[in-house]
């Protein structure tokens, strides 16, 4: 059996990192070669594309966009081929410490000490329907004991951005979106390792942010969390093939109810 992870190249970061991540497992988990069609230069993993497919292969997405089915492996000998999401923590949790070493993260002293970090995802979020909003920031921020606010997002100029700056938050982002470039884009990990390095944060529904939170030490994460908004992608319904992404170590985490 082989392990393929293949990439969409409409993927941004976090998504390609639980690509890879989920191939990484999967190939220890059944003692047999990974291959990826790119490379992950953020992390420096290297791409070892395949030449050809066997004459069997299985598609993760068509088993489901985040629930994969082990059994179906039992006695399968082709190419498996991560091109599906699979973003359910069950199946990370367990790794914790063997994937901070597989991207390469070192236990540093934390940064932002007495300060919260805000991750806000924009862009296309607004059209999606997923974006959090103005409302759900600034109550999040009220609701918490921090008066230090510091801000990564991915959208700098949106409206609610520009909301919590005028409420006092401090930007820290290093980039803009449409400066992204999975290839190797130097704003995207500065962006990451603020979120990673820092004491306090608190997540947006993004893979991005729950990336740094997964991989991080952390003194406290707060979770967007609902079951019944279909905003909310931690979890919708557990149940069912959505993304179920809440954890928790040590009791830091918090889940903020939508």
């Amino acid at each position: 059996m082989r392990v393929i992870v293949e990439y969409d190249p409409y993927n941004r970061l976090g998504n390609r990192m639980f690509q890879y991540a989920f191939g990484v497992l999967l190939a220890k988990k059944y003692n047999c070669e990974l291959y990826c069609n790119e490379s992950l230069p953020n992390f420096d993993i290297n791409a070892n594309p395949v030449t050809q497919l066997q004459s069997s292969v299985i598609r993760t997405r068509s088993i489901g966009e985040q629930y994969f089915n082990f059994d179906i492996l039992n006695n399968f000998d082709g190419d498996v081929i991560i091109d599906s999401w699979v973003q359910k923590s069950e199946y990370y949790v367990d790794h914790r410490d063997f994937l901070r070493g597989v991207f390469g993260i070192r236990d540093l002293e934390s940064n932002n000490k007495d300060t919260l970090v805000l991750h806000v995802r924009g862009t296309d979020y607004s059209q999606l329907g997923w974006f959090l909003g103005y409302e759900f920031y600034n109550k999040l921020i009220q609701d918490s004991e921090f008066t230090k606010i510091k801000i990564v997002t991915d959208d700098p100029q949106c409206e609610t951005v520009s909301k919590l700056i005028q409420d006092g938050c401090e930007l820290v982002t290093s980039g803009t979106a449409t400066e992204f470039n999975v290839s190797g884009d130097r704003s995207a990990i500065t962006d990451f390792k603020t979120l990673l390095y820092s004491e306090n944060i608190a997540l947006s529904q993004s893979s991005f942010s729950w990336w740094a939170a997964f991989l991080g030490y952390h003194k406290k994460i707060i979770f967007p969390y609902t079951t019944t908004n279909d905003k909310a992608m931690w979890p919708l319904n557990p149940q069912q093939d959505d993304a179920n992404l809440f954890f928790d170590f040590d009791n830091i985490s918090v889940k903020y109810v939508l």
